[in-house]
């Protein structure tokens, strides 16, 4: 009468290949976590410029991703804390921003969020000054008095420097709602498909 259970050496086959589907698992996880990086923008990050650019630049190790019906570049502009109206284009590697209008004087941060390579979303942030005003001897003659800010102006400086500080510290509220989740659905439902072949495959071999 023959046993109803799998003989020994099956079972040490089938632990081997959930083993190795579990291996596969983590190793396609890790691989997620070396995605691509940042190297390399205009302006730089903390650069002071003399004179308005027409469009930022953010160039990334690999090859970013794009998927139609997915927004898979975000990019946001800040001006002193407040928003400025931009598009971003990304093509290879590079991520082009144009503002809709010329840039004025101020302290600015650019945050963003990319697709990389390997799918995985990448997000950081960087910053930069235009500095092309000019002071008048009016300016600098001026009554120490005037210098002094008003109560409004400091409680304004202040609600704009909680903000920048929020955003810094969290650079994803910074370029908006969170990723989709279509890229991650698509990884899980390959590694599975890969485990079940896997599977099949073994159980043919043992009838």
């Amino acid at each position: 009468m023959k046993s109803m259970t799998l003989p020994k050496m099956n079972l040490t086959r089938l632990a081997a290949v959930l083993a190795l589907a579990i291996l596969a698992l983590f190793t396609s996880m890790t691989a997620a976590s070396a995605h691509d990086e940042l190297v390399g923008s205009t302006p730089k990050d903390g650069a002071t410029l003399k004179e308005a650019p027409e469009k930022l630049t953010l160039e990334f190790s690999g090859e970013l991703q794009t998927m139609s019906g997915v927004e898979s570049t975000k990019v946001v502009l800040k001006q002193d804390g407040k928003e400025v109206e931009t598009t971003a284009a990304t093509k290879g590697k590079v991520v082009t921003v144009t503002p809709a209008k010329e840039l004025e004087a101020g302290e600015y941060d650019l945050a963003f969020r990319v697709v990389s390579s390997d799918g995985h979303p990448v997000e950081n942030k960087l910053a930069f000054t235009i500095d092309s005003a000019t002071p008048t001897p009016s300016m600098v003659n001026a009554p120490s008095e005037s210098a002094q800010p008003s109560e409004t102006a400091q409680a304004s400086d202040s609600t704009q420097t909680s903000d920048s500080a929020e955003a810094s510290q969290n650079p994803v509220q910074a370029a908006g709602s969170s990723m989709s989740p279509v890229l991650w659905v698509v990884i899980g439902v390959v590694i599975l498909g890969g485990v079940i072949a896997v599977l099949a495959k073994f159980m043919r071999n043992n009838k």
